[in-house]
């Protein structure tokens, strides 16, 4: 029985993989946006509180845990922080022509004219204010921020920005590897 059960405690554990999900109240921003339509059409301005999630598949490390969620809740609260209380305009839009003047960010869609103090303005490297490119914005800095699958065994991100109750956009990253 002795030479039995040695012999079982040199066989490694098998890598098991699990999913944590990251989905606290305090991760959110709320911001001013209006949204481009392919017709040609704008939506008022207006604002949003904007709920950020993720799901992270990873490995469960030999005592029993992935990893220090706090390091993945602060790199989120950081990227809200940057968003919160912000209207924020996609540089990337064709269909805007978005200048200086002064202090003041000057955004033009056709007829229509903004005229924004620039410390009120989040210019983003995206190509409209949508839930759909708010999550590949967000999920693409929280992956920058991280070695995430050397570092942790990370081998998918999945990242949610919610506009509100039922209406939301889900994008995913995945390890090369995974």
């Amino acid at each position: 029985m002795g030479s039995e059960r040695r012999q079982l405690e040199l066989v490694p554990a098998p890598v098991q993989q699990c999913s944590i999900r990251i989905d606290k109240e305090d991760i959110k921003f709320s911001a001013g946006h209006f949204t481009l339509f392919a017709d040609g059409a704008r939506e008022r301005l207006h604002g949003h509180n904007f709920k950020v999630s993720a799901v992270i598949a990873t490995r469960v490390t030999s005592h029993g845990m992935a990893f220090d969620y706090n390091i993945i809740k602060r790199a989120m609260r950081s990227l809200c922080a940057e968003l919160d209380e912000y209207v924020l305009i996609p540089e990337r839009a064709e269909a805007l022509d978005i200048s200086h003047a002064g202090r003041s960010v000057v955004i033009r869609y056709g007829e229509d004219e903004f005229r924004l103090p620039a410390d009120d303005v989040r210019l983003l490297p995206i190509r409209n204010t949508t839930v759909e490119e708010l999550a590949i914005y967000l999920l693409g800095r929280l992956v920058d921020m991280e070695a995430w699958s050397a570092r942790w065994g990370v081998s998918e991100i999945a990242l949610e920005v919610s506009s509100g109750p039922g209406q939301a956009a889900q994008c995913r990253w995945k390890s090369i590897g995974a």
